[in-house]
């Protein structure tokens, strides 16, 4: 989630990849050098695999799982997700890789409206409701016609988007996970629910700008938006974790008003250091694009 490399002992990688319907996670490094992709998984088929590089996605490391499939070591596709997408990457017409901000397909409707947040986090409530609360804050503060509002843990209220605490455990390379979320909006509304790891983000957990980022690139995929890099995630990460994504751009649609170089500090870059993001510039032109102002 942030640029420059991430080749060194200290740096998080919280790759929040997205896809429609399927659950998604951002993960910590526990190597000095961030991992590469593997030789393909033997145990698929032929056409498994053609199945799912025509989804746009990367063949390597694919573990079969409960009826699907687990990608690039946190999407989860179900064979009617890998559909989904080979339609998608089918309709779309590319011009090759770019950095710039992107939204998806489906956003939140009925505008103007405020979203619901709730946070239930059992141990880690006090650290994970400080962190949202300076998460809603920063979208508040741009004055759109998508508001959010925190609710108290004994809100009998309906939530839109939940956020919990939970043991999120590691990918199949060793990688922490640090965070799950559900999704892309659909049919209007934000994906829910958001889970943390109450593991790194425990009861004494005190950073609390970084986490607060997290929550709020969290919530930027409730809300529709990909990866400011989702194109090359050479930009942010320092490695590629996904040919397929330049040739694909799945779900991925250009945010216009937004620099098509890459920015430095965006709050939805792939990866990050482990640094305080506030919205940018170009981050706010893309709230404002997707969500205008009142």
């Amino acid at each position: 989630m942030k640029t420059n490399n991430l080749f060194n002992s200290k740096t998080i990688s919280l790759v929040l990849l997205m896809t429609v319907a399927v659950a998604i996670s951002c993960k910590k490094s526990n190597n000095s050098i961030p991992p590469t992709e593997q030789n393909s998984n033997t145990d698929l088929t032929k056409a498994e695999q053609t199945a799912i590089a025509k989804a746009g996605f990367s063949t390597n490391q694919v573990v079969k799982k409960d009826g699907g499939y687990l990608v690039e070591g946190d999407i989860f596709l179900t064979p009617a997700d890998l559909q989904i997408q080979q339609d998608f990457v089918a309709s779309l017409s590319t011009d090759g890789p770019k950095t710039e901000q992107y939204r998806t397909t489906n956003i939140v409707g009925s505008l103007p409206r405020v979203l619901k947040i709730k946070v239930d986090a059992g141990a880690s409530q006090t650290v994970f409701t400080n962190a949202t609360t300076e998460a809603i804050k920063r979208y508040n503060d741009q004055g759109l016609k998508l508001s959010l509002k925190l609710l108290s843990s004994t809100s009998t209220e309906t939530a839109d988007i939940v956020i919990n605490g939970a043991d999120l455990g590691k990918t199949s390379s060793g990688a922490t996970i640090l965070g799950q979320s559900a999704g892309f909006p659909k049919n209007g509304n934000p994906a829910s629910p958001i889970k943390l790891s109450n593991v790194v983000y425990n009861k004494d957990y005190n950073n609390n700008n970084l986490l607060a980022t997290v929550v709020a690139h969290e919530i930027g995929h409730a809300i529709g938006f990909r990866h400011t890099d989702y194109a090359d995630r050479n930009y942010s990460c320092g490695f590629s974790l996904n040919s397929n994504e330049k040739a694909g751009d799945v779900g991925a649609i250009y945010i216009p008003g937004t620099p098509k170089g890459g920015e430095p500090g965006s709050f939805m870059l792939a990866c990050s250091d482990g640094s305080n993001r506030p919205f940018t510039k170009s981050d706010i032109i893309a709230l404002k694009a997707i969500y205008p102002v009142k």
